[in-house]
């Protein structure tokens, strides 16, 4: 049996020490979620300077229904693969996922 444990909707991030590109990812970790649907998710970053401790902290809170109507609603989940088709066929890559920064105002957390 292993000694690693893994608390669910919450986990750190540690500096990605592979990272040789640009397209990698700066901070890794992998986290658990028990239930699918949406999550709020937010970030700490940790002062630590022990590799031990992640740079980050990361927590997932479960939505509920009043929550999901209000702020996603309006929200097409597409799978990677419709998202890479639709993305694909924009004549400027990146152009349909911009939004105004007034959008921001209403994030809860």
């Amino acid at each position: 049996m292993s000694d690693q444990t893994a608390t669910e909707n919450k986990t750190g991030l540690w500096p990605n020490r592979k990272k040789t590109d640009d397209w990698m990812d700066d901070y890794q970790h992998k986290v658990y979620v028990k239930e699918p649907g949406w999550h709020w998710i937010g970030a700490k970053e940790i002062k630590s300077q022990s590799e031990r401790s992640p740079a980050m902290e990361v927590k997932l809170r479960k939505m509920k229904g009043e929550d999901v109507k209000k702020y996603c609603s309006d929200i097409t989940v597409l799978t990677p693969e419709q998202a890479k088709e639709k993305y694909s066929r924009s004549e400027t890559p990146g152009a349909s996922r911009t939004r105004d920064v007034s959008s921001l105002d209403d994030c809860p957390f």
